[in-house]
């Protein structure tokens, strides 16, 4: 299952190339450069794990959260009214501290209390999102727009990574059949989020190939 979301990853951070090459970095709101960062991301995983360097798996990690964070801040500042602006960026300010003072102050590594945070960070955003968007009447279907798959895959990826990861020691101990089901269970998670992002992508592509039509 791995391997098949790297595939699908792969695949996604090439569709996203190739919108880019047709209509800029800005076309697709800069999702562009989530997805490969995503994607060194998990290569720099898989060196350190096949050089079997686990001391260092952690800390491309912590940074890539932070990454998430600021990015997702920075993707829905663009979607949001100025009062939701302001709340997002508030409640960004909430988990970065964390995560510095955590990792970097009191050393910790990212155990379940720090991996929790960004999936929680993606849940209030894109419930942000589905309010305002709900609040905010339109004559083109909420599916029609590309941001809609976007959130729906975050927010479907936070709320199963968050039942993943919190009782994961208890799991270990009492049933690690179970937890390891989970680990790959998430992996399929992964795939279907992707898969949505792959749509929102396509979504964006029709909407960029329209705006070229009408201004020819």
């Amino acid at each position: 299952m791995n391997y098949i979301y790297e595939i699908i990853l792969l695949l996604l951070l090439l569709k996203s190339m190739v919108l880019v090459r047709k209509f800029g970095l800005s076309s697709q709101n800069y999702l562009f450069a989530y997805l490969l960062a995503t994607f060194l991301v998990e290569l720099i995983s898989e060196i350190i794990l096949f050089r079997n360097q686990k001391s260092q798996y952690s800390f491309h990690y912590f940074v890539y959260s932070i990454f998430c964070i600021l990015f997702f801040l920075f993707y829905y500042s663009r979607l949001f009214d100025k009062n939701l602006r302001n709340k997002i960026s508030l409640l960004s300010l909430i988990p970065l501290i964390y995560i510095l003072i955590s990792v970097i102050f009191l050393g910790k590594d990212l155990e379940s209390e720090l991996f929790i945070v960004l999936p929680i960070f993606y849940i209030l955003d894109t419930m942000m999102w589905f309010y305002q968007k709900i609040n905010s009447p339109s004559e083109t279907k909420i599916t029609d727009d590309p941001n809609f798959w976007i959130s729906t895959g975050l927010l479907l990826w936070s709320c199963f990574f968050i039942f993943r990861v919190i009782p994961r020691y208890f799991l270990k101990i009492k049933d690690n059949p179970f937890l390891e089901l989970l680990i790959e269970f998430l992996f399929a998670i992964n795939c279907i989020m992707y898969l949505l992002f792959f749509k929102a992508l396509l979504k964006y592509e029709t909407i960029l190939k329209n705006i070229k039509k009408s201004d020819k």
